[in-house]
C-alpha cells in the first residue's frame, strides 16, 4: 500500500526530471546549432573564392574588390588583383634618399597619395598603391616626411635601398616575372628589379599561417600559384564598422581571392590603399580607396563614428603599378 501511495510522486518527480532534461537538450541543442552555424560562417569566410567578375575594372589588368562583413567580425576589406601578364605592367616602389646612409637614412617616409602624386610628373605614373614595409624609428610625427630606415630587403628600379636580411619579400625581376619567398644575404639579386619585404608569410603555398587573436589594421601582399596575379590587400581596423584582423586572417582573405603565397606587410595606421582615379574632374585625382587611421587612434566606440574622419601616415615605402607604352619601349 505505500508504495502504492508514493507512486504518483514517482511519476510527478520522473517527468519533472524528464521535462528538465529536455529543456537542457533543447538548449544544448540551440547552442550547438549556434556554434556549428557561427563555425560555417567562419569557414566560407576563410576557404569560399571569391569571384573576380563581380569585381570593378580600374584599369586593364586590375580589378579592385570591396567587401564589408558583419559576421563572424566587422570587417572592411579592399583588394586589387593585378594580372602581371598585363602589356607594360611595372612595380615600382620608393626609392634610395639623396642622402642616403644604410640602416640609418634609407627612404624619405611619404604617405601612399603623395607618393601616388608624386609619380605624376614622372616616367612612372603609379595607377595603385599601397603601404609596404615596416619602418623604423616608430612612434614618429606620422605625417612627418623624414628620413627612416627600412626594416627589411628593399630595391626600387635595380638599386638597392635597404640590404639583404631574412625576412619575406615580394621580388619582380627584370624580367618581370614575381616571386614571394625568404630572401637569404647568400641570394643573388643581380636580376631583382623591385623588392619590398613584410614581418613575415602570412600564406605558405596555400596553408595560412597561425597568429595570435590582436586585431588590427592590416596590409598583406599576395601571389597566384603560376605568378601570374599579384594580390594588393588592406584590411580596415579600429573603427566601429571595421575592428581588424588577425594575421592569419590576412593568410586566409589572401587565400579567398587567390594568392597561394602571402606576405603580412606593416599595418596599423600604415595601412593605405590608393588610386589616381581619372573619372575624378579636378587636377588631383588621388583617392583613398581604404579609410586609413594613421595618426594611430582607436574609433570603435560608437560614439566616435560621426568624427571618424580617415588620417593618412608618412610611411616608410609604398609600393605601386604603373604601365610602360609597349609600343614605343619596342620602337
Amino acid at each position: 500500500m505505500r508504495t502504492l501511495t508514493k507512486e504518483p510522486k514517482v511519476i510527478h518527480i520522473t517527468k519533472m526530471i524528464c521535462k528538465f532534461l529536455g529543456s537542457l537538450n533543447f538548449a544544448f541543442t540551440l547552442f550547438l546549432l549556434f556554434f556549428v552555424g557561427n563555425r560555417s560562417v567562419l569557414s566560407d569566410f576563410e576557404t569560399k573564392s571569391y569571384d573576380w567578375s563581380t569585381a570593378k575594372e580600374l584599369r586593364t589588368g586590375i580589378l579592385h574588390a570591396k567587401i564589408e562583413r558583419t559576421s563572424p567580425q566587422k570587417m572592411v576589406i579592399n583588394c586589387l588583383r593585378i594580372d602581371s601578364h598585363t602589356p607594360g605592367m611595372k612595380l615600382y616602389t620608393t626609392p634610395r634618399c639623396s642622402n642616403w646612409l644604410a640602416e640609418q637614412s634609407e627612404t624619405i617616409r611619404q604617405t601612399t597619395r603623395d607618393f601616388i602624386r608624386q609619380s605624376q610628373k614622372t616616367d612612372q605614373k603609379l595607377v595603385v598603391a599601397i603601404n609596404a614595409s615596416p619602418f623604423s624609428p616608430w612612434p614618429a610625427p606620422y605625417q612627418k616626411e623624414e628620413p627612416t630606415d627600412i626594416s627589411g630587403f628593399a630595391v626600387s628600379q635595380g638599386i638597392v635601398v635597404s640590404k639583404q636580411k631574412n625576412v619575406a619579400s615580394l621580388l619582380a625581376s627584370k624580367a618581370g616575372s614575381l616571386q614571394i619567398s625568404t630572401v637569404s644575404t647568400e641570394l643573388d639579386i643581380s636580376n631583382v628589379e623591385t623588392a619590398v619585404s613584410g614581418f613575415s608569410l602570412c600564406l605558405t603555398n596555400g596553408e595560412p599561417s597561425s597568429s595570435g587573436t590582436q586585431l588590427h589594421p592590416r596590409t598583406g601582399i599576395g601571389l597566384s600559384k603560376d605568378g601570374q596575379y599579384l594580390f594588393f590587400l588592406t584590411i580596415d581596423g579600429r573603427q566601429t564598422n571595421s575592428y581588424g584582423a588577425t594575421v592569419s586572417g590576412v593568410g586566409s582573405l589572401l587565400k579567398t581571392f587567390g594568392a597561394y603565397n602571402g606576405i603580412n606587410m606593416d599595418g596599423g595606421g600604415s595601412t593605405t590603399m590608393a588610386w589616381w582615379d581619372p573619372s575624378i574632374s579636378s587636377s588631383d585625382k588621388c583617392r583613398l580607396l581604404n579609410r586609413p587611421v594613421g595618426n594611430g587612434d582607436d574609433y570603435r566606440d560608437e560614439k566616435s563614428l560621426p568624427d571618424f574622419v580617415p588620417t593618412e601616415r608618412a610611411n616608410g615605402n609604398n609600393l605601386g603599378v604603373y604601365f610602360v607604352d609597349v609600343e614605343k619601349v619596342n620602337h
